[in-house]
């Protein structure tokens, strides 16, 4: 008989689904409900609290307290690992022969447990994760913070092996596949889920190109101070940059620029509005790992979109952008379409396309893994 019901361990409350790593596992749930699996959640809560909302697409929520301290730095397993165990949470995982589903190499301290027990298990794999802490520590400028970043990526780099104990990997980008496919095994391509049942993109024209992201992550704001600097003080053409908890000096530095707007917080119905309503999506990340869901946000809704390389590496998304190498290409681009309206075979084009990014398509490859 067909398996009907899944443990997910995730690495924090996947509600509100308002950044990368929680959207997936939150629009996962719902799509693997809408299919008829009925989803056990265990997740660690840090910085959010229980809500009714996971009730409502979960047979069961259990939550955990994350732990944290200098102590699980000093040890020799991953601290993103050591600080997401609970003495509770064994016996909830195996109270039940049902499979266990881990969110990122995050949750798996119980893999080996769960795997000794027999149980099918699965890790869904956001990142190549010593790969990301490696990035996230080449752009932090914090010495305290740049150190602890490198020693995880050493200790993330070591602790990967457990991988081996998954009866599948699922990766969220191609290029991972292939990454897990050849040091591990049965890795398999299982787009990001999101919130989106069908492309929204207006046709005509905006006129203003949009930059958005979190700007507390040192990587998003240095990107789009990098594209100020280079690119679009070279233009009149308004810009307006949306996101997150934009830091002071980076009010301070975007100020400089006559034609850009700072756009801090914005709620979710206008960050959606700004990314329909704007003739451009400028989208530039400095990390090829995983997948950068405001990209899949911006082609299902949005018009243009320019893109760096990194952007879209491993998506196969590359036909549906406008993918550019240096600044002088990026000014050419957007003044250049500036000039097109956003036409309906673009979007005819963006609908075929975006279909192999289904979120029933992802969780039937799911389900059949579960049988």
């Amino acid at each position: 008989m067909p398996v009907k019901y899944l443990h997910i361990v995730s690495f924090n409350v996947p509600y509100p689904p308002d950044y990368g790593g929680v959207i997936d596992v939150y629009h996962k749930i719902r799509a693997l409900k809408d299919a008829g699996i009925h989803v056990i959640l265990h997740c660690f809560a840090y910085g959010r609290q229980p809500v009714r909302e996971l009730e409502e697409v979960c047979l069961k929520v259990h939550y955990y307290p994350r732990k944290t301290g200098v102590k699980y730095f000093l040890r020799r397993t991953p601290y993103i690992v050591a600080t997401r165990t609970s003495k509770s949470m064994p016996e909830n995982l195996l109270e039940d022969s049902f499979p266990v589903l881990f969110e990122g190499l995050h949750s798996t301290s119980l893999l080996d447990l769960c795997a000794d027990a027999g149980k099918k298990v699965f890790v869904r794999t956001h990142n190549i994760e010593h790969l990301y802490y490696r990035f996230l520590s080449r752009s932090e400028t914090n010495p305290f913070r740049k150190i602890f970043l490198w020693s995880e990526s050493i200790k993330l780099l070591r602790y990967e092996p457990i991988l081996e104990r998954a009866d599948h990997i699922l990766c969220i980008a191609k290029h991972e596949t292939a990454y897990f496919s050849e040091k591990y095994h049965d890795a398999i391509f299982i787009p990001a889920f999101h919130r989106f049942d069908e492309v929204t993109c207006l046709t005509g024209s905006g006129d203003y190109i949009l930059f958005h992201g979190n700007l507390s992550v040192p990587e998003n704001s240095a990107a789009f101070l990098e594209l100020a600097r280079n690119v679009l003080s070279r233009t009149r053409i308004p810009v307006k940059v949306a996101g997150k908890d934009p830091p002071e000096v980076f009010l301070r530095q975007t100020a400089r620029y006559p034609n850009v707007t700072v756009i801090a917080n914005p709620p979710d119905t206008q960050m959606d509005s700004l990314i329909q309503n704007a003739h451009i999506n400028l989208l530039f990340t400095a990390q090829p790992t995983g997948i950068k869901l405001k990209l899949l946000h911006a082609l299902y809704a949005g018009r243009h979109c320019v893109v760096n390389r990194p952007m879209i590496e491993g998506t196969a998304l590359e036909n549906l952008c406008h993918p550019v190498d240096t600044a002088e290409q990026t000014l050419a681009i957007l003044h250049k379409l500036m000039g097109i309206s956003f036409s309906e075979s673009r979007i005819r084009e963006r609908t075929i396309a975006l279909a192999d990014y289904s979120n029933r398509v992802s969780a039937d490859k799911i389900i059949r893994l579960l049988s």
